[in-house]
């Protein structure tokens, strides 16, 4: 097949539910699977802390600054996924199947070249980094026990988060979520293996659960290739790696163009959930692990918007490589919908039922009261946070990441932290500061409204490369 130009669109009678048939339909099919691999890794996420909060307060809070830290550093390689997604989903639209390898093969180049350079911070400075956000010795060297070993190995969770999103850019959300299944189970069992040292292995300690995390995702690698390279039923399908790799700067440029607004989008998210903690290390100790504690109840809370975001980027980037925007647009307004109308449950719950999630991971006394502060204030604003989510998936899903940028900027950088300093400055308690951070999603959903409504977005073009 001859490769044509993402703007030239394939046509229809293709058989792809993402470009034709029902809307809504093709919405779920894509995204619920995308919301239970979310679920999964959540859940992990919060299995890990639990184990590690059976160490102690010192551990709790030391593994939270390390996920700091991971968020920031992440922020590159979420950009490269964002825009491997919208070059892989506008290839699959037009029906030019053949650039899916190539722009895959790209993607880990990049991934390979930046996670050196991260695994020698690892190696080199995480103590020093996190004494700089903690402010406390005890607590820098328990997390940096954690920090190290993740950032060393971060090549194998950055390739598997790339082949998840191969796939699901080019519609299979399902296989992903049965590989996770698998990975989540692999990394429940060596948690608490290589914490406390079962079955005859040293205990770890908190450097278990990194380890964990690790040598799971690698486990993740492994499956994909087996069911890429073995299984009959995809050695035809177009997410693998080329059997020629031929190196195209121009493609390579291309991806860097879309990846870097996307990247600076998540830096500046990171950046700022990096000084809301060193303002809350003001507070204490049992404030930043309640806060830990809090952000993951918050990440698991959004898991059904940022399945619908995901799944909606994809549909977003198909449909306007198959040159159909106004499908595109109309997918949008449904995936909103579903999103906020879905997190108003969450909201609910967690109003409710604060005080004994919180209990269940570890937190008491004053860490208990901080928490529960937290889940009283911020759940109240999720249904902004969901439309603010999936308006901006939407766009990057078109490779217009530059509006997400923007947004992240105005909202969490200057209205979100500064007022958050200015609070905590004043000596203002500590649940003034969570209505500072409504305030800067509110300033975030109002930004990306009207980068949504101007539909520039729509417009937005991308070279796939390899000629015409």
């Amino acid at each position: 097949m001859t490769p044509k130009s993402a703007e030239q669109g394939g046509q229809g009678g293709t058989g792809n539910i993402i470009t034709e048939g029902n809307l809504v339909r093709a919405l779920l099919i894509v995204a619920l699977p995308i919301i239970l691999s979310n679920a999964l890794q959540s859940i992990l996420e919060i299995v890990d802390m639990y184990f590690i909060g059976q160490l102690g307060n010192t551990s709790i809070a030391g593994g939270s600054v390390s996920m700091s830290i991971i968020m920031v550093l992440m922020t590159v390689f979420i950009g490269l996924m964002t825009a491997t997604a919208a070059f892989i989903s506008r290839a699959y639209g037009s029906n030019n199947h053949d650039r899916i390898p190539v722009i895959l093969a790209h993607s880990i180049l990049m991934a390979a070249i930046v996670s050196v350079i991260i695994a020698l911070i690892g190696i080199f400075w995480s103590e020093e980094i996190l004494l700089i956000l903690s402010k406390d010795a005890a607590v820098a060297a328990e997390g940096a026990k954690f920090l190290a070993p993740l950032l060393e190995g971060i090549f194998t969770i950055v390739v598997l988060m790339i082949i998840v999103t191969a796939f699901q850019a080019s519609g299979d959300s399902k296989t992903p979520m049965y590989v996770m299944v698998a990975i989540n189970i692999v990394n429940i069992i060596l948690n608490p293996t290589l914490i406390n040292g079962f079955f005859g292995l040293p205990a770890f300690g908190i450097a278990g659960s990194a380890y964990a995390t690790i040598l799971s995702r690698a486990f993740g690698i492994f499956v994909f290739a087996g069911i890429i390279y073995l299984l009959p039923a995809y050695r035809s399908r177009p997410v693998r790696l080329p059997e020629h790799f031929k190196f195209e700067p121009k493609l390579l440029l291309d991806v860097i163009f879309v990846a870097v607004p996307s990247a600076v989008q998540m830096g500046v998210r990171s950046v700022s959930f990096v000084l809301m903690m060193w303002i809350i290390a003001f507070y204490g100790e049992a404030t930043i692990a309640a806060y830990g504690i809090c952000i993951r109840f918050d990440m698991l809370g959004l898991i059904i918007v940022m399945g619908f975001g995901t799944a909606i980027a994809i549909m977003v980037g198909q449909n306007l490589g198959a040159n159909r925007p106004d499908r595109a647009k109309q997918a949008v307004k449904y995936a909103v919908a579903l999103s906020v109308g879905f997190i108003c449950i969450v909201t609910a719950i967690y109003s409710i039922y604060a005080s004994d999630l919180l209990y269940i991971f570890g937190l008491e006394d004053e860490a208990l009261d901080v928490g529960i502060s937290f889940m009283h204030v911020i759940p109240l604003s999720y249904c902004l946070i969901a439309t603010a989510m999936t308006l901006g998936f939407a766009m990057n899903g078109a490779g217009a990441t530059r509006p997400g940028m923007y947004s992240a900027i105005i909202g969490m950088l200057i209205v979100q932290c500064s007022v958050s300093y200015y609070l905590m400055s004043g000596g203002y308690p500590i649940y003034c500061i969570w209505y500072a951070v409504v305030l800067g999603v509110i300033c975030m959903c109002t930004t990306n409204y009207l980068f949504f409504r101007h539909g520039g977005w729509l417009k937005k073009k991308l070279d796939l490369g390899g000629g015409n």
